[in-house]
C-alpha cells in the first residue's frame, strides 16, 4: 500500500517517550549508562515488566561495559516532557510520536542518526513513506519509527447485533459514508438506548478524532504563505458543515453520548463498557485489558467517506535520541531495540522475542491484529514472518478487521503540520460548543475559532 502524498505534509503535535540524557554517559565505574525512557511501571501487567527486564539482563550480559537504567517517567505528557527536557534531565533514548518530531528537532533536543542507522543498513530496508517522516530540513534522520496504526471506526458487535444491523452470515453492517453512520447510530439509540456515537470534546481529544471527520468534509486548515508564515484556513463552509455534521447526531438523531465531557481515557472507558457503538480511535489494548471487553465484540473498519472523500489520519511511534547521546549509547539502544522486534533482522532470536512479546499480551488480556496497518519495513519477507510469529496467538479474526486493512480508497493524512495541539483545543470548544448548546450558531463560532487560532497560536509561532 503506498501512502498518499498528503503524508509529505511536515508534522508537528502529539507525545514522547524517553530515555535519559541528562544522566552521566559514564558511572563510577566507567560502564556506559544508557537510560530507556518509558519503561513501563507497577502500573504495567506483571509478565511486560519482566519481560523488559529479561532484555535489560540479556543487553548487559552480552555488553559488560554497559549499565540499562530505567526511566519510568511518562513523558508522552507534553508538559512533562517539556519540563525534562528544558532541565537536560530526558533519557537517552525516549518514545514519541510522529507529529512531535519537527517541534523536538527545531527545539535542538534530539540527535541525528543517519549515520548510525545507515551503518546497520536500516535505511534502505525502512519503509520509505515513513522515513520521509523521521527527517528534519537539514536531511538528517532524527527519529526511529517502531509502529503505525491508523485511525479505524471502532464497531461494538453486541450493539451492533441488538439493534439488528448485521448482515445474513452474521457481520456487522460497516456504514460507508458518514450519513450512514449517522442513520445506524439512530437505529442504535432508538433499539439499545445505548448511544450510537460518541467522540472526546476535551483534552485535545474533540478536535484530534475530528480532524478526521473534518478532512473528509473537505476542510483545510492551514496553510504557509510565501513568507513562510502560516494563514488559518478553515473559516469555511465545509467546516460548517463538518460540525453540523455532529450537531445532527446530537440533536436531529439523539445518538450521541449524554457526556458531554468527554476526554480520550472516558471515550475508551464508555466504549470498553458497551456504553456506546461506534467511535473513531486505533485499535487498542484498553478495551480488552481495562474493561474486560470480549474480543469477539471488536470490529475494526476503515472510516466512513464524505463529501470530499475517505479520510484517514495516521500514526504512531518512533524512538528519539537525546542531543548528548555517543554513538555507543545510540548503538546498545538499537540493540535493545532489536529484542523487541525493531530491526530489519529477522533470526530466530527475533522470532522468539516476537512470540514472548504475543504471548505476554494476551497473558494480559490485550488483542492482536492479523496484520498492521502500515508496516514500519518493506523488507516483504520479513514482515511475512513476523506475521507468522504471531500467527497462533491471534484474536482478532480477519472477518472483524477485513475493512480497517482496506486502504483502496482511502487518503492516509498526518496530522497537520504547525501548532497541532493548539488547534485541537480551539476544535474541542466548538464540539462543546453545538454539542451542549442546541441553539448554537455554527458559522460564527466556526469564525471566531479560526481567528482564535490565528492570533493566539500561528501568529506566535
Amino acid at each position: 500500500m503506498k501512502l498518499k502524498k498528503v503524508l509529505s505534509l511536515v508534522l508537528s503535535a502529539v507525545m514522547v517517550t524517553a530515555v535519559c540524557a541528562g544522566c552521566a554517559q559514564k558511572n563510577d565505574d566507567g560502564k556506559t549508562v544508557v537510560s530507556i525512557g518509558y519503561w513501563p511501571d507497577d502500573t504495567w501487567p506483571e509478565s511486560y515488566r519482566d519481560l523488559l527486564e529479561g532484555y535489560k539482563t540479556t543487553i548487559e550480559t552480552e555488553n559488560p561495559d554497559v549499565v540499562i537504567e530505567k526511566d519510568t517517567v511518562n513523558t508522552t505528557d507534553a508538559k512533562i516532557f517539556s519540563a525534562k527536557a528544558a532541565a537536560n534531565t530526558l533519557p537517552t533514548m525516549w518514545q514519541s510520536h510522529f507529529t512531535e518530531i519537527q517541534k523536538i528537532i527545531n527545539s535542538g533536543y534530539a540527535r541525528p542518526i543517519t549515520d548510525i542507522l545507515e551503518k546497520n543498513g536500516y535505511i534502505d530496508a525502512m519503509n520509505p513513506d515513513l522515513l520521509d517522516l523521521v527527517k528534519g530540513k537539514d536531511g538528517e534522520i532524527y527519529a526511529f519509527p517502531t509502529d503505525c496504526s491508523t485511525m479505524s471506526l471502532t464497531i461494538n458487535k453486541e450493539l451492533f447485533t441488538k439493534a439488528g444491523l448485521v448482515n445474513e452470515d452474521g457481520s456487522v453492517k460497516i456504514p460507508d459514508t458518514y450519513e450512514e453512520m449517522a442513520e445506524y447510530a439512530k437505529i442504535i439509540k432508538d433499539k439499545t438506548g445505548k448511544a450510537g456515537f460518541g467522540i472526546g470534546t476535551t483534552s485535545n481529544h474533540g478536535g484530534w478524532l475530528f480532524m478526521n471527520i473534518a478532512w473528509s468534509y473537505g476542510v483545510k486548515f492551514m496553510e504557509q504563505q510565501s513568507d513562510g508564515k502560516w494563514k488559518a484556513t478553515f473559516n469555511s463552509q465545509e467546516t460548517v458543515d463538518a460540525l453540523k455534521y455532529l450537531y445532527d447526531l446530537k440533536w436531529k438523531y439523539n445518538a450521541m453520548l449524554d457526556d458531554t465531557v468527554v476526554d480520550r481515557g472516558r471515550l475508551i472507558e464508555l466504549f470498553g463498557t458497551g456504553q456506546v457503538g461506534m467511535i473513531i480511535m486505533n485499535p487498542l489494548n484498553d478495551y480488552t485489558q481495562g474493561f474486560n471487553m470480549d474480543p469477539a465484540n471488536l470490529v475494526f473498519a476503515k472510516l466512513p467517506k464524505g463529501p470530499a472523500g475517505r479520510y484517514v489520519q495516521m500514526g504512531g511511534d518512533v524512538k528519539m535520541f537525546d542531543k548528548d547521546a555517543t554513538d555507543r549509547q545510540v548503538e546498545v539502544c538499537l540493540e535493545f531495540l532489536k529484542l523487541l522486534g525493531h530491526s530489519i533482522d529477522i533470526d530466530d532470536a527475533a522470532i522468539e522475542n516476537i512470540k514472548k512479546e504475543a504471548a505476554t499480551t494476551i497473558e494480559a488480556n490485550g488483542i492482536i491484529l492479523p496484520n498492521a496497518a502500515v508496516p514500519v519495513w518493506s523488507n516483504s519477507e520479513k514482515w511475512a514472518k513476523e506475521l507468522q510469529a504471531k500467527a497462533e496467538y491471534v484474536n482478532i479474526s480477519e472477518e472483524q478487521c477485513k475493512s480497517y486493512f482496506d486502504f483502496s480508497d482511502c487518503t492516509l493524512h498526518v496530522e497537520e503540520p504547525i501548532a497541532c495541539q493548539q488547534l485541537y483545543s480551539v476544535l474541542d470548544k466548538c464540539i462543546q460548543e453545538i454539542l451542549t448548546n442546541k441553539d448554537a450558531d455554527i458559522p460564527s463560532i466556526v469564525e471566531t475559532a479560526c481567528n482564535d487560532f490565528q492570533v493566539n497560536h500561528l501568529d506566535k509561532e
